[in-house]
């Protein structure tokens, strides 16, 4: 076989092996972190969320779906994605500085994370903390910043791998299952049509 073309087989493979090991670990916490967005959501509450690096993307995406919509029509949720200024005095407090500013007790965020580090993120935990909010964190095996920061009232849905591809790949696949499990539970009228 052509080194290339095995090499593209290895990395379909390393997929679908951290989508079952997912399957199989996964069920249990996103099961919560959907429950406690649900409660947080039909309380008055608002969401916000924020990603480190390459996962700030996704961040943006699960707020987008969350307004938008992912499987039907509905009224949008309040759900923000704190912005990233590159141009901040303190880069590393830009995340931190927006939940101060607004995050009200037992409001979410949602951070995301696919590498080791992630002090940006773990500094909006803080953050969040010190105004009673609850988290739901989405990390990998390799997470060295996040967990450690977690009380018995947040969510942490650990994706079972370190690579970190794999784990963006995953960050994607929970939000977009998030998005659907909170619409499904808010409107399950909509699981008949």
């Amino acid at each position: 076989m052509d080194p290339m073309q095995e090499q593209i087989k290895t990395l379909f493979t390393e997929g679908i092996q951290t989508q079952i090991a997912a399957a199989d670990q996964l069920q249990e916490p996103l099961q919560r972190a959907a429950e406690l967005l649900v409660a947080t959501l039909l309380s008055g509450q608002k969401i916000y969320c924020c990603g480190e690096g390459m996962a700030h993307a996704t961040s943006r995406h699960f707020a987008h779906i969350m307004l938008t919509g992912l499987s039907f029509e509905r009224p949008p949720f309040p759900v923000t994605s704190l912005h990233a200024d590159f141009g901040a005095n303190d880069h590393q407090a830009v995340f931190a500085q927006q939940l101060q500013a607004v995050g009200q007790a037992n409001d979410v965020v949602l951070v995301l994370s696919a590498g080791a580090r992630a002090p940006r993120t773990a500094r909006a935990l803080e953050a969040a903390l010190g105004r009673n909010m609850l988290i739901v964190a989405i990390t990998q095996e390799g997470d060295h910043d996040i967990a450690g920061l977690l009380g018995p009232d947040d969510v942490e849905i650990r994706i079972p791998t370190t690579n970190i591809a794999r784990a963006s790949e995953h960050l994607l696949q929970t939000v977009n299952m998030l998005c659907s499990l909170v619409e499904h539970q808010i409107f399950p009228q909509e699981m008949d049509e």
